[in-house]
């Protein structure tokens, strides 16, 4: 008899559809081994363009040391990479035409069409004009065209390889913009942006979608029992962003209802590899970012270690399919992210970060249960959800953190009560012995944060795969050197307008502290 795994869909059919490695990824603990996914040899050339969205090396570091310290793996995928001679490792500097600090509309331009752009804006110049994307290019050419994340797919990193919005924030216009463009896979969240009852125009866009001749699916099991058919396909799986991986590992009915990014990966893999000119593909851990603007180490973490098992996935598929470049970057760092060293001689720093582990839900899930609760009630969620204990007055400072009114010195924590709960589980107090040497105290975990904002700076560049090292990636190159590599390897020749920082100025608009609170909410929630 068939064992059946959480959704109901027997082992043996998902071998079928999408080898062991999906069952993998279904089980509890899903974070601690590799998935072994299998693929049918594809018919092209293709290019994978992973995107670990704000995820700078202390993350990467931490997702290593959790991967092989915690759940016991003798390396990560990504770090594997790193250490193969094979591969061509160098490093990107991300600055937008507007600012050091890029946001990641900007910094996906730089990749999608090889001009820099001011901070907001969607394949276009500040003055209006509209920017080729390498999809758009290729799209002509016939090559197939994916576009899957764990945000909102109208949200700024897949946006910026198929729309020309003047503002990331339009994304009622840019699902519109998805439509016009018609990818052949586009998975991920964001149905609010597709439902008639929520649009402004009231138009039904999954209805429009299916006119033209799309497979819409809406739940992990039709993606996980859906058979590739030649047609195009759409999957929403939340009405904003999928929820941090963290809980769709502990919370059985998220799991149940929204796919993992190796699933998702797995899925526009076995459809894309049929087109027999080949395919670009991007894919996108977008929520690293969110949980590392909250300040929420774990969550981060663990968006990343389901970074690491999508690169498992998409070796398998290379070792089936030989001929496909894989490139993995991030469009720009986020908060200073730090492992701190704690404890004399830094003796205590690795079982801090390590006692993250204990945590069950994201930064996300625990403040909504936090919500209307008073300091005691508060003190015992915060231990049940994290597994760290905090004291009374501790409680007391995330209660002053949730009224609306709080302002955080020095003001750039706006995350709030986030960067207070996390400044708190990131506190130790050692204290002193009777000799005056360090004493043992209240000992939490160890990742610190500078603020909530994104950081300037350079961010890892990988290649691997199928000519990765005749492309010049192994040093400092710009984000917008990627759009020419991207062209080399496919053979495509095109050269977009650009404007400089001077030029650009005069189109500058800057939001108000209203607006960028709003947009923020917008941006993460």
């Amino acid at each position: 008899m068939d064992s059946v795994i959480p959704s109901g869909i027997s082992r043996r059919d998902l071998i079928k559809l999408l080898g062991a490695g999906a069952i993998y990824a279904m089980l509890p603990n899903r974070g601690e081994a590799a998935p072994a996914t299998t693929f049918e040899p594809g018919k092209g050339q293709g290019l994978i363009f992973v995107v670990g969205d704000g995820m700078p090396l202390g993350v990467t570091r931490a997702m290593h040391e959790i991967r092989t310290g915690v759940f016991g793996r003798k390396d990560s995928n990504l770090y594997s990479h790193l250490r193969d001679s094979r591969s061509s490792i160098g490093y990107m500097a991300t600055a937008s035409l507007s600012s050091i600090v890029t946001d990641s509309a900007p910094a996906s331009v730089a990749w999608s069409t090889g001009v820099k752009t001011n901070n907001r804006l969607l394949a276009t110049l500040p003055d209006g004009r509209p920017l080729t994307t390498i999809m758009e290019l290729l799209k002509r050419e016939g090559y197939g065209c994916g576009l899957v994340t764990t945000t909102r797919v109208t949200h700024a990193t897949p946006a910026a390889w198929v729309s020309h919005q003047p503002h990331r924030d339009l994304e009622d216009a840019i699902a519109l913009d998805m439509l016009a463009f018609r990818p052949d896979v586009l998975l991920g969240g964001g149905s609010v942006h597709f439902d008639a009852a929520k649009r402004a125009d009231k138009k039904d866009l999954c209805a429009e979608f299916a006119k033209t001749g799309f497979d819409v699916i809406k739940n992990r099991t039709e993606l996980l029992t859906r058979e590739p058919d030649g047609r195009p396909l759409l999957g929403l799986f939340s009405p904003s962003h999928l929820a941090y991986a963290v809980d769709r590992l502990n919370d059985k009915v998220l799991g149940d209802k929204q796919p993992s990014l190796p699933e998702m990966t797995a899925a526009a893999l076995q459809r894309l590899s049929h087109n027999p000119k080949g395919f670009i593909l991007q894919v996108e851990a977008g929520r690293i970012d969110h949980a590392s603007h909250s300040n929420d180490a774990w969550g981060a973490i663990m968006d990343t270690v389901e970074l690491d098992d999508t690169l498992a996935v998409i070796d398998t598929y290379l070792a089936a399919n030989p001929t496909t470049l894989v490139v993995v970057t991030s469009d720009h760092g986020n908060s200073g992210w730090g492992v701190n060293g704690t404890g004399p001689d830094y003796n205590d720093a690795t079982a801090a970060l390590r006692s993250y582990r204990a945590g069950k839900t994201s930064f996300e899930v625990l403040i909504k249960k936090m919500r209307g609760k008073g300091a005691g009630e508060i003190g015992d969620i915060v231990r049940e959800h994290t597994g760290f204990a905090i004291g009374q007055d501790e409680a007391r400072m995330i209660v002053d953190a949730m009224a609306p009114d709080f302002a955080a010195y020095p003001g750039d924590y706006v995350s709030q009560p986030d960067a207070t709960l996390a400044k708190i589980l990131s506190h130790s107090s050692y204290g002193k012995s009777s000799k005056g040497a360090p004493g043992h105290g209240i000992r939490r975990g160890n990742v610190g944060f500078t603020s909530c904002n994104h950081t300037a700076e350079d961010q890892l560049l990988l290649a691997y795969g199928h000519r990765a090292k005749e492309f010049g990636m192994d040093r400092l190159v710009d984000n917008t050197y990627l759009f020419e590599v991207m062209c080399r390897y496919f053979g495509v020749s095109h050269r977009n307008p650009s404007m400089t920082s001077a030029q650009a100025l005069p189109f500058l608009k800057v939001a108000t502290a209203s607006e960028w609170q709003q947009h923020m909410k917008l941006h993460i929630a």
